[in-house]
């Protein structure tokens, strides 16, 4: 028997703007993971709480996902908006890496 196969697109990238960072509803699968990592605290403790724009490292602004950590709340910073089925930002683009964050 033979199954109908669905094609699946790749998400459509967005600019990161102060207005797309508004949009955002989510994190990557990859996001929780490099938080973990970056502040060497349990995956199964954090929580994507929201989004923000504002003040990056440097004197510049930046769109900030905020995660609940055992440390209190981190600010980092996204550096993909994708956009699916509904649209999630991207603090850990490559596998394996830490999130940067305040």
């Amino acid at each position: 028997m033979s199954w109908p196969v669905q094609s699946r697109t790749q998400p459509e990238m967005l600019f990161v703007t102060e207005a797309n960072c508004k949009l955002i509803k989510g994190y990557s699968k990859h996001d929780i993971a490099g938080v973990s990592r970056e502040f060497k605290v349990p995956m199964n403790k954090i929580r994507f709480v929201k989004t923000e724009w504002g003040r990056g490292q440097g004197d510049f602004e930046q769109c900030n996902m905020i995660f609940s950590t055992p440390l209190g709340n981190k600010s980092c910073k996204v550096f993909n908006i994708m956009k699916d089925d509904f649209i999630f930002g991207l603090a850990v683009p490559i596998p394996g890496n830490h999130a940067i964050c305040n």
